[in-house]
């Protein structure tokens, strides 16, 4: 055994150190049980609603062996001797505890049970709050525990009662986040499922009100064409925001899919532009957009953020007024802006603008009111790219919005699928095949036409990149090693039925799997490169 002044020397340092918390415990039980003489330890921890202590850490005779029916573990504030020093915060010593009245043992005699003669109860306490308490006994009467009466002792037990009270926030904090994660997750699921299903019958109203106003049915009078005129708006909004609650909840899983490509930004907004002219109109339409180099995006997903801005543009600027879509070439981003020259944001307005349902206040006379889901989707598309957003406005002179998407990268674009399909294949208890196809030593290879033929053969969540190597990198969600070799296989076999496209061995392939061989891109590409030569 270890000598008192050293060992406390030694657990206090840990207890400052806070290392793994049981391993932690149970050498402060250990620690407790050596500087005092007892026999046995227990550190009993109040529960959060302060009003039951149960026995956390333990060490000493008998305490090793699975907790019998007839063995107490938890007792009510104010219940036996820890409860009462739980309630008055006084450590209460006893060396005839068969005379205690307030004594509950915590365990029925049986055969070779030994009676506690001696038992020490000291309060643990942190800012004033009763945090737990340490129980020391001994099966002697002849020891008093004088350890605990030292100024040291107090230190000791000051420290812990810290370690336990942090802990014991820090696991509330746990729980909390565990029940709300999995109330989001509850709620997410079952918006995705209704909006899906409520789409369908929306989908319907709209078209057939639209084929009765149309005259399919034949003419309908003013009054009907009037009705249903409202029918056809109202059930096009309701499938707006079914369609908008089901990307918000696919976002919020991280299941939202994203085909992502080099992507020409000007051109997008010239063809947006293009299909918003009969909607803007009589307000001017101003398009400056310069050559820029390429965006690495969905070419849906961002059409989606633009109109989503120029429709927020259209919908609160005078039909006196001007709207300008805009590109800025900046180093590393391409920078877009939808201006307009309506009413402005009021600044209380701005910093809640991209958050759920919100929606400013309008004067009731104003156009139809949007969902408050718009904004939100839209910042988080654009941070899906790894852009940002941010809006500028001034009450009276007019909002822009202004965005920022990373020029298209080899390299970088590589590097964001990997992380991407990683993560979703760590969520979903599957894998990532990364095989790369490289040019054997002096042949010439059409990756270009290689490239189509292999994204012709692999689903929409898989991904074909050329590396800035001058090689292909394929990255195949899978959900196990054996279905990697079959697509491995298969994607051979395919090359090889299109030898016009490189000569004969002109073209090498490597392997690795994520995470079983690798869990970073370098590693992967690294061991898939070896593989190939």
């Amino acid at each position: 055994m270890s000598s008192p002044r050293r060992s406390l020397t030694y657990w206090l340092a840990r207890l400052e150190a806070q290392l793994d918390l049981d391993r932690l415990m149970q050498g402060c039980c250990q620690a407790l049980m050596e500087l005092s003489g007892a026999d046995r330890c227990s550190i009993m921890v109040l529960d959060h609603n302060g009003e039951e202590l149960a026995v956390r850490w333990a060490q000493g005779i008998r305490v090793a062996l699975p907790a019998a029916p007839q063995r107490r573990m938890t007792f009510r504030i104010g219940e036996g001797l820890c409860g009462w020093v739980a309630r008055a915060q006084k450590p209460l010593c006893s060396f005839n505890v068969e005379q205690e009245t307030r004594f509950v043992p915590h365990q029925q005699p049986t055969p070779g049970f030994r009676p506690v003669k001696g038992l020490c109860c000291l309060p643990l306490v942190a800012d004033g709050r009763t945090v737990g308490v340490a129980n020391l006994s001994t099966f002697s009467s002849k020891r008093r525990f004088c350890w605990t009466r030292r100024p040291e002792a107090q230190r000791f037990l000051d420290q812990l009662s810290q370690v336990i009270a942090q802990a014991t926030v820090l696991r509330e904090a746990e729980l909390v986040s565990s029940r709300w994660s999995r109330l989001a997750k509850t709620m997410s699921e079952t918006i995705a499922q209704v909006s899906h299903e409520v789409r369908t019958p929306l989908t319907l109203v709209t078209e057939s009100a639209q084929q009765l106003l149309d005259g399919l049915a034949g003419p309908l009078a003013p009054p009907q064409k009037q009705l249903v005129t409202i029918v056809r708006s109202q059930a096009r909004r309701m499938l707006t925001f079914a369609n908008e609650l089901l990307d918000l909840s696919k976002i919020e899983a991280g299941r939202l899919a994203m085909a992502r490509a080099p992507l020409d930004l000007a051109e997008l907004l010239r063809e947006v532009a293009g299909h918003y002219e009969p909607l803007v109109a009589p307000r001017r339409l101003l398009i400056q957009c310069p050559t820029a180099p390429p965006v690495y995006g969905d070419r849906a997903r961002l059409t989606q953020v633009v109109e989503n801005l120029l429709t927020n543009a259209v919908k609160y600027t005078p039909p006196t007024g001007k709207i300008t879509l805009a590109i800025r070439p900046q180093a590393r981003h391409v920078e877009f802006r939808v201006m307009d020259t309506g009413r402005g944001i009021p600044k209380r307005d701005q910093r809640h603008l991209f958050e759920k349902f919100y929606q400013v206040k309008v004067p009731v006379q104003t156009v139809v009111r949007g969902t408050g889901l718009g904004l939100t989707i839209v910042k988080e598309i654009v941070q899906l790219h790894g852009g940002t957003i941010r809006v500028s406005s001034t009450p009276g002179h007019g909002t822009t919005f202004i965005v920022h998407l990373p020029i298209y990268d080899a390299a970088l674009a590589l590097a964001e699928e990997f992380r991407v399909m990683r993560d979703r294949a760590s969520r979903d208890g599957a894998s990532v095949g990364c095989q790369v196809f490289r040019a054997a030593p002096g042949a010439t290879v059409e990756w270009p036409k290689v490239i189509e033929v292999l994204r012709q053969q692999v689903a929409r969540e898989d991904r074909i990149l050329l590396h800035e190597r001058g090689e292909v990198v394929a990255l195949l969600s899978v959900s196990d090693p054996e279905g990697f070799r079959a697509m491995r296989r298969r994607l051979e076999g395919v090359l090889a039925a299109h030898s016009e496209l490189f000569p004969a061995g002109g073209v090498r392939w490597g392997w690795a799997l994520v995470p079983q061989e690798a869990t970073e891109l370098a590693a992967a590409l690294k061991l898939a490169e070896r593989r190939a030569r």
